[in-house]
């Protein structure tokens, strides 16, 4: 859900967690467009194997966009709240990311300021746009406390960014599918990198790659749950509750 401007969604209310501030949407209007989404993974020497299972399903997916590289600037607490929320299974959890599509590094045009929440397998997110910004390496901590500063973002949700931190810089290939009912969605994930990176002088020369690693996600509205344990059995692959965030931060712990 795209929010721009200096208005802020009733719902988005920012609380003290301990001694941390931490960006959650603590409560929802009943409406509110919530989606599943069910993450599976899948190792496989080449993408034929992945793109052979979606083409054999009987929901009979086909691609719908042309696949593109997604970039994403992960924040996190200083005590790595998220991180730890995840790692614990806690069913209510939540990103702050930077999220944007195409080249990795140099002029960004139009990066978007997202905050995904979790609740079990239901999820949603609320978007920002962002000033575009250029991605080089030295790039700190301040330097993208000043993009959130000079973005019009309403004032509870950049008070909530200023007691976060980057902690995370990872990128991958999606190729986008529909089932032939339209009612779900299938992506699949490939060539995930990981940058390590922090407050200060990001030189994002340490790099972590997953080969041969593919994460599906089936994505539906609430509406359709009642079908969604078949169209996800039919598929050959274990359903994951890790994350990309958690899978990158653990490689540069």
């Amino acid at each position: 859900m795209g929010v721009a401007g200096n208005t802020i969604p009733q719902p988005l209310i920012f609380y003290q967690k301990g001694k941390n501030i931490v960006s959650f949407i603590r409560s929802f209007p009943k409406s509110h467009n919530f989606r599943y989404e069910r993450k599976f993974t899948l190792r496989a020497e080449s993408p034929a194997l992945p793109r052979a299972v979606i083409a054999r399903h009987p929901a009979f997916f086909r691609e719908i966009f042309a696949p593109r590289t997604i970039n994403n600037i992960y924040f996190d607490t200083p005590q790595l709240d998220y991180f730890h929320d995840n790692k614990k299974g806690i069913a209510d959890r939540k990103k702050a990311r930077i999220r944007w599509y195409g080249d990795t590094f140099g002029h960004i045009a139009r990066p978007q300021l997202e905050f995904k929440i979790k609740k079990g397998l239901v999820g949603d997110k609320w978007t920002f746009p962002l000033q575009p910004f250029h991605l080089k390496p030295g790039i700190s901590h301040t330097d993208l406390e000043n993009l959130f500063r000079n973005s019009d973002l309403p004032a509870p949700v950049l008070e909530a960014l200023l007691y976060l931190r980057p902690t995370l810089l990872n990128t991958y290939r999606r190729t986008y599918f529909r089932s032939a009912n339209q009612h779900f969605r299938l992506t699949l994930d490939e060539d995930l990198t990981f940058f390590r990176t922090g407050s200060f002088h990001n030189t994002f020369s340490e790099k972590q790659t997953l080969p041969n690693h593919f994460v599906l996600e089936l994505k539906y509205e609430t509406a359709f749950d009642d079908t969604a344990d078949a169209i996800a059995g039919a598929l050959p692959v274990r359903l994951d509750k890790s994350s990309k965030y958690v899978t990158g931060v653990e490689m540069f712990l």
